[in-house]
């Protein structure tokens, strides 16, 4: 009896689906009452071709093809991270493009383990785009490029990822990834939905409306609204985001309080946005944006930071509300120190928040004049209260700061609800206009 085997690849598994016979009406029995040469004959020629079966069937489960992206389909619920056994080697998996030289797959469709390294290697790429792909905490799964820096139109974006490292680091560039596009679209790095513990370091963003984008704005599904989900550890640095037409850094949605309509099949709800944790930025070089360079606004959880940043020339918008060096909106409690900001046509630091905020050893210059235009009323450090639920009254520690030149004072303080704290703490930081009822002290 003889079977003639057929194996099938899943292009993202590389290990055989099935084996199954062919199509055959009967098995292949072939006994006839011969004299005994002709049975040794036929005998014969059954176990070559057996034999070649085998071989063939051998050879072809043996054959190792490159990871090839997943077909894009409906979104789905997040996977569930696959481990690898004690001792396991990572793999490097190498993407491959569609059509329109993009990538994307749903992690529940893509064979992978945590640690496993993603590779980029072709040199255009239009967008690379991750959903449900979870590392773990001792095993990341690595993205990176290799042989030379990548360049990229549309992006990078992860819906619900966790456990993830983006970087440049895979040649001896200072950026691995340059995204670019020409008609100055989109966003370079977007991270949304059930997403936390991403890095992101050494890549350039030059062109784009937004550097980046981490924020889940108010949705119609309840595990995408407050206070169902945090977007937490995100971890951006080592990368530069120059000439885009909004935000260097979108961190965080602006409506935390949930005011904007959102319309859920006929029905207008007012669903409030997720909020932020654990957010980290760190030395960035972010020029010459139109809107702020960094904002993060509800960022209400954990311990968030922004230091050692180059911000300059923010605002060529030229519209006082939109052209700071760096904003802290509602909700957010973060320590910003060791900055250098320079050419704001708004507020050098900007602070909205609520909690303990920390604005430290920046230096602050030009606020209030950028590219030959000046904006009157214009401070290095502005701080004012907004509507926060339940009520959180905010700390400001503000000191030893080096403020420059400014169309205002070098601090200036407005209380538009009534929610400081009395440790407030300020020293060290020039000229202030404080309203007397908000009490603080100083280093002395």
């Amino acid at each position: 009896m003889l079977f003639v085997f057929r194996c099938a690849f899943d292009n993202q598994a590389k290990t055989p689906l099935r084996m199954s016979p062919p199509n055959l009406k009967k098995p292949y029995v072939y006994i006839r009452f011969k004299p005994f040469i002709d049975l040794f004959h036929l005998m014969k020629r059954t176990i070559v071709i057996g034999a070649m079966a085998s071989l063939v069937t051998w050879c072809a489960c043996q054959k190792a093809n490159d990871q090839t992206p997943a077909t894009p389909g409906k979104p789905s619920t997040p996977s569930t991270p696959v481990t690898p056994p004690s001792g396991v080697k990572h793999k490097r998996i190498y993407l491959k493009q569609g059509g329109d030289k993009g990538f994307y797959s749903n992690g529940k469709d893509f064979s992978y383990e945590a640690g496993d390294t993603l590779v980029l290697k072709e040199n255009d790429w239009s967008y690379c785009s991750f959903e449900n792909f979870y590392g773990t905490k001792s095993d990341p799964l690595v993205i990176v490029n290799e042989a030379a820096q990548i360049r990229l139109s549309a992006g990078f974006a992860f819906s619900s990822c966790k456990y993830i490292k983006l970087t440049g680091s895979g040649t001896s560039d200072k950026y691995g990834f340059l995204i670019s596009d020409a008609v100055k679209g989109g966003v370079g790095v977007d991270i949304h939905g059930h997403s936390s513990n991403i890095e992101v370091e050494r890549i350039d963003i030059t062109r784009k409306t937004y550097g980046y984008w981490v924020k889940q704005e108010g949705s119609c599904v309840d595990s995408l609204q407050y206070p169902n989900f945090t977007i937490s550890d995100i971890h951006i640095h080592d990368g530069r985001i120059h000439n885009v037409t909004q935000e260097g850094m979108y961190l965080g949605s602006t409506d935390p309080n949930g005011t904007r309509a959102v319309n859920c099949s006929g029905s207008v709800i007012y669903p409030r946005p997720l909020r932020l944790g654990n957010i980290t930025v760190n030395n960035m070089i972010i020029d010459s944006t139109n809107r702020s360079g960094i904002q993060l606004s509800g960022a209400d959880q954990g311990t968030n930071e922004i230091y050692s940043n180059t911000v300059s020339n923010s605002g060529f918008e030229y519209n006082t509300a939109q052209g700071n060096g760096i904003s802290l909106g509602g909700y957010t409690h973060a320590n910003v120190h060791d900055n250098s900001i320079n050419h704001s046509f708004a507020l050098g630091i900007l602070v909205l928040g609520a909690g303990k905020i920390d604005i430290e050893n920046n230096t602050v210059d030009n606020s209030g004049n950028l590219n030959g235009k000046v904006t009157p009323g214009m401070a290095s450090i502005m701080v004012d209260t907004r509507r926060t639920d339940p009520v959180v009254k905010s700390t400001l520690i503000i000191k030893n700061n080096k403020l420059g030149s400014n169309t205002d004072k070098n601090v200036r303080f407005y209380e538009t609800f009534a929610t400081y704290n009395t440790d407030n703490q300020i020293c060290n930081s020039g000229t202030l206009v404080i309203p007397g009822d908000i009490k603080y002290t100083t280093c002395n």
